[in-house]
């Protein structure tokens, strides 16, 4: 599932950076971005959305940041410029906030309705750079909230908006992450949108060979920080997951094994009582197929928890 995709090893090999750009990578990442920011338009709505009850807002918080199909967040540190105040704008000092407070505002200071009042358009997906370790992007989009504030009697005003993407491969595929909501800078997506050289050919790297396209654009703050925490948290979800596996092994291996034991002493104390008396797979069927099905698979995840520990070691 894409919501648990960072469990696997997303570390990649420095190269020299080649001059052109895989157009299947970047098209995917711009495409997932996109789906992302309106995904996130869907999420604010819901919490806004008064036939909720207080269960059900907690729970499309909580599953907005944390591993799950529906995350759009890296995690609960992002940070997001707060424009549930209709005072803020642009940017301003004293308005940042983790992603869990920006929502829990939302929930508890922006009038509920049972229709959506907040909108997001003009949504652009700028070009996907290259990170010193992840590649990222930027979209840009016109936020309006059409409700009311609950506390603050002043109308909402359309705000421009930007959201800053982390993408890492898995298994060919890609998968993005937000890292970053803030108000647009005056140039932001101007510096953002310049057209990137594209690969022609058929048989174009793999989207972990692409490098920066711009080597004198400087990779944000925000996504530095976040590659180092997904290099760092994938080698201990490895280690867990392969834990895990090693745990579930040894238990349908221990519930096999005890089966057969239980089974053979039955039918040991069978023959002393019957005279021709049946083998015991006959004897002992089903019961007997389901012990060693049961230890065979528990060999069998047992020995797929090696590749995570293996990967926790890259």
């Amino acid at each position: 599932m894409a919501g648990f995709a960072l469990n696997t090893a997303l570390a990649q090999k420095k190269t020299d950076p080649p001059k052109e750009m895989n157009r299947r990578a970047t098209d995917q990442i711009r495409g997932l971005a996109r789906e992302k920011v309106k995904a996130l338009n869907d999420l604010l709505n819901a919490i806004a959305n008064e036939d909720l009850t207080t269960y059900d807002r907690k729970y499309v918080v909580l599953n907005s940041y944390m591993p799950s199909n529906d995350q759009l967040f890296f995690n609960d540190g992002v940070i997001v410029e707060d424009d549930i105040d209709p005072a803020h704008t642009a940017p301003a000092a004293g308005s940042d906030v983790v992603v869990d407070r920006y929502l829990s505002n939302l929930d508890l200071f922006y009038q509920k309705s049972t229709t959506n009042t907040i909108e997001f358009s003009n949504i652009v997906v700028g070009d996907v750079k290259a990170g010193d370790e992840y590649p990222y992007v930027k979209v840009f989009f016109t936020s309006q909230f059409k409700g009311n504030h609950k506390s603050i009697n002043k109308p909402y005003k359309p705000t421009q908006r930007v959201a800053e993407f982390i993408a890492a491969s898995v298994d060919d595929e890609w998968i993005v992450y937000m890292t970053r909501l803030a108000f647009q800078s005056p140039t932001a997506m101007q510096d953002n949108i310049a057209t990137l050289p594209v690969s022609t050919s058929t048989n174009a790297e793999k989207p972990t060979d692409m490098a920066k396209a711009d080597p004198k654009k400087e990779t944000p703050d925000s996504v530095k920080k976040v590659a180092k925490q997904v290099s760092a948290s994938t080698a201990q979800k490895q280690k867990t997951t392969g834990l895990i596996k090693v745990g579930a092994g040894v238990a349908a291996l221990a519930f096999g094994t005890a089966t057969f034991l239980m089974l053979n002493s039955d039918h040991a104390d069978y023959k002393k009582r019957i005279a021709n008396a049946e083998g015991i797979t006959s004897y002992a069927a089903p019961g007997i197929y389901i012990s060693a099905g049961a230890a065979a698979v528990g060999i069998g995840i047992g020995l797929t928890s090696l590749s995570n520990f293996k990967r926790a070691k890259r």
